[in-house]
């Protein structure tokens, strides 16, 4: 016959091993939802943010803007990187952009991923994409650090000028133009000029944008190969996957504005808190 210590020495032990299956419960189901979070937003990075693009619009405001170009909409896309996206993405990121209806149409540089070599089937893809864009003014393209000799190829069989350290006088509707200078930025070099025009600039890595001010006047510059980091941390504005000095969305640079564009495709097959984007420049005088 059990006494009344073995008795109440057996309920302690039940008790003890009741919180302890609780706790263990516990821990299993905080784990649980830990990695469903996890894991809900890994399949989103890479199926909707790494797919879907976003429209990124900047207010661009100088007097020495001419009145012709007051309200003209230019389009900034970049970082296709072939072969991360495909025909539907591309046919999705296109209506995108003709919807903007863009005057002045840029596209700055990486057609594909570094040690990735286009496809007869790629290269029609890619064609079909730009001839698709449309624009008022002109298109234009610098070439990127992971771009061949497919580059040209592929842009100029799209009605794109490819601007390969070399400017461009755009003249609309008067006789005040503005200067369009493109920068390649795995072979740099000065841009001759004797007009003092206001200046977009274009390159591929911003990190060249110091070389580029040191030796020519750029009023606006738009650069992309960062991808805005594919993920960022939230509230940090960090990206995860990005190495470069100039990594944010703007910088003021004495009289020159660096924007970044976070580009279209991906290296890592996700995109976290940093969707896609295509940016839309509003050039105005006031």
């Amino acid at each position: 016959m059990e006494t009344r210590e073995q008795k109440n020495k057996k309920m302690r032990n039940k008790i003890i091993k009741e919180e302890r299956e609780k706790k263990i419960g516990k821990g299993v189901k905080v784990i649980t939802i830990f990695l469903i979070v996890i894991l809900s937003f890994l399949m989103y990075g890479m199926f909707i943010g790494a797919k879907y693009s976003v429209v990124h619009e900047y207010k661009i405001t100088s007097k020495d803007i001419p009145n012709s170009f007051h309200g003209v909409k230019v389009v900034q896309i970049s970082d296709i990187l072939m072969d991360s996206l495909n025909k539907s993405d591309l046919k999705n990121i296109s209506k995108n952009i003709n919807k903007i209806k863009p005057d002045i149409l840029v596209f700055t540089g990486d057609l594909k991923k570094e040690k990735h070599s286009l496809s007869k089937e790629e290269i029609d893809v890619l064609e079909d994409f730009f001839k698709g864009l449309s624009s008022t003014i002109g298109r234009f393209a610098v070439i990127g650090n992971n771009d061949d000799d497919s580059f040209k190829v592929i842009m100029e069989n799209s009605n794109f000028e490819v601007l390969d350290n070399v400017e461009k006088i755009l003249y609309y509707k008067d006789n005040e133009p503005i200067k369009l200078m493109g920068f390649n930025t795995s072979n740099l070099n000065s841009i001759e000029t004797d007009s003092n025009y206001y200046s977009i600039c274009l390159l591929h890595n911003p990190d060249k944008i110091e070389n580029i001010i040191s030796s020519n006047s750029c009023n606006l510059a738009l650069a992309g190969d960062t991808l805005g980091g594919e993920v960022k941390i939230p509230f940090a504005n960090i990206g995860v996957f990005d190495n470069h000095k100039y990594n944010k969305d703007y910088y003021s640079l004495k009289n020159t504005k660096l924007y970044i564009n976070n580009g279209l495709g991906n290296n890592n097959n996700i995109r976290l808190f940093n969707r896609p984007s295509i940016s839309l420049y509003r050039l105005t005088k006031y």
